[in-house]
């Protein structure tokens, strides 16, 4: 167990030499890494990073997109002697997280509300969805999109209400077997083989000794089910019901069944204990399957830090949240998660190509720049395009001295003279990332890298520091 006092906000994960680090602080603040493919992001600052938040015994969840990332995560464990905190979350399914009944069962003022489990679904739900998603948001979908939500609301508080355990897998089978209209109902075949009356039966005899605004509220999800679910329009009801399959079937068939929609095995907090949890379902090889399985990680584990409390004792552990290509796991919620995070002991390490990665994904610079503001710490690699002028734009400018000359000749002969005037250049001019080192044979295995820390300023009074990384 770690001694919370080395978890002092001043406590460096790196030393840069000169009274200089990236401390906890930073670390807390968030990081943003910017490179071209090839540019030594991940071999350069990722494992400078990462290196030092395994050194420094900080909980994290690792997001894979590439195929090669536990690999890589394993040797880095190894080098730091924490092999022993890994989970690698993977198609085998030893490790298990039924993250619905993770909500439902958790103590506390806002546990087991159903509100707040429903709002699990329709998070991954919009995070897979994306941009389109969100551009297609008005007229009839939001109807839809509507009458979907107030279904899973009933259809969640259903199982919770009779004391069975809530599962995806139960939830859908509830949904395929609710009456279709008011005659099925009186059907003794649908009353004897269907889950949805099952269900409901099972939470009339739980709640029978229940207090009476707990059997009013039963009242209104049984009265969903039985009066207004049937009577829906049938266009209705089958395009509700259809988007509740699309969203969970992701969930309930291979490989994610075991691994989402059975027990739990490991959960986000075990992080702050020290756990390193790996989602190694690489979206690289496992395309649709693997970003819902990392989302999912994702939007939870943030929930949980921000429900996290500071210790009256000391410090908490700090907890990464880390994403290579992050542009396949970002979503608006993130820019609402960093804002509070570090309060919370949360830190993120978001590494992408440029902007426009996170512009394709969240939509407009407005939401880009909202995300990036929280993010603090920014270590920009080779890279080419507006990132570079967006870059030198966040370096800043300063006034310099530039010397003129002037000639002229006529009739008596030539004159000249020299003048001074002040002009406005960039700390770091676009065209220098295009030329920072890269690493790999060519460059003696040497990665550049420039480093902006949230307003800090450096040794000799600027605002950024060149970094340089040895790849062996």
């Amino acid at each position: 167990m770690a001694n919370l006092a080395d978890f002092h906000p001043l406590t460096p994960v790196r030393d840069w030499r000169n009274g200089q680090a990236f401390r906890i602080a930073d670390a807390l603040t968030g990081v943003a890494v910017f490179g071209a493919t090839g540019s030594g992001k991940t071999s350069g600052v990722a494992k400078h990073l990462a290196l030092g938040y395994l050194a420094g015994d900080f909980g994290g969840l690792v997001l894979c997109a590439k195929k090669e990332e536990r690999v890589q995560w394993q040797a880095w464990a190894e080098a730091t002697g924490r092999e022993d905190d890994l989970v690698i979350v993977d198609a085998s399914a030893t490790w298990r997280f039924n993250f619905l009944d993770w909500e439902a069962s958790r103590v506390g003022e806002g546990g087991g509300l159903t509100i707040n489990i429903v709002a699990l679904l329709d998070e991954i739900a919009g995070a897979i969805a994306g941009k389109a998603g969100k551009e297609e948001g008005g007229g009839d979908n939001k109807f839809f999109d509507d009458a979907l939500h107030h279904m899973n609301q009933n259809l969640v508080d259903l199982p919770i209400f009779a004391g069975i355990p809530v599962s995806l897998p139960l939830l859908r089978s509830i949904v395929v077997t609710a009456p279709t209209s008011l005659k099925e109902l009186q059907d003794s075949d649908w009353q004897q083989t269907s889950t949805c009356a099952a269900i409901i039966a099972e939470a009339e005899r739980n709640l029978k000794n229940a207090p009476q605004e707990v059997k009013d509220d039963f009242e209104e999800c049984r009265n969903y089910w039985l009066r207004e679910f049937p009577v829906l329009a049938e266009k209705t009801r089958s395009i509700i019901v259809l988007s509740f399959s699309m969203l969970v079937r992701p969930f309930i068939t291979r490989p994610l069944r075991r691994l989402f929609s059975t027990d739990t095995t490991i959960t986000p907090e075990d992080t702050f204990k020290g756990k390193i949890i790996i989602v190694d379902l690489p979206i690289q090889e496992f395309r649709l399957a693997g970003r819902v399985a990392n989302l999912a990680w994702k939007y939870c584990f943030q929930v949980a830090v921000m429900r996290r409390m500071q210790t009256q004792r000391g410090y908490v552990r700090p907890v990464f949240l880390w994403a290579d290509e992050a542009q396949n796991f970002v979503s608006d919620f993130d820019a609402e998660y960093q804002a509070v995070a570090r309060s919370a002991g949360g830190c993120t390490v978001y590494l992408t190509q440029n902007r426009e990665s996170y512009r394709r994904v969240l939509g407009n610079d407005d939401a880009v720049d909202s995300l990036l503001g929280n993010l603090q710490s920014k270590f920009f690699c080779q890279n080419s395009g507006d990132t570079n002028e967006w870059a030198a734009k966040l370096l800043g400018e300063r006034w310099i001295q530039v010397a003129g000359t002037n000639v002229s000749r006529n009739d008596q002969g030539s004159s000249g003279g020299v003048s001074r005037n002040e002009q406005r250049r960039f700390f770091v001019e676009p065209s220098r990332f295009t030329t920072l080192k890269r690493g790999g044979d060519v460059y003696d295995f040497q990665v550049e890298t420039i480093v902006y820390k949230g307003g800090h300023l450096f040794e000799d009074g600027l605002p950024f520091k060149m970094l340089t990384f040895n790849q062996r």
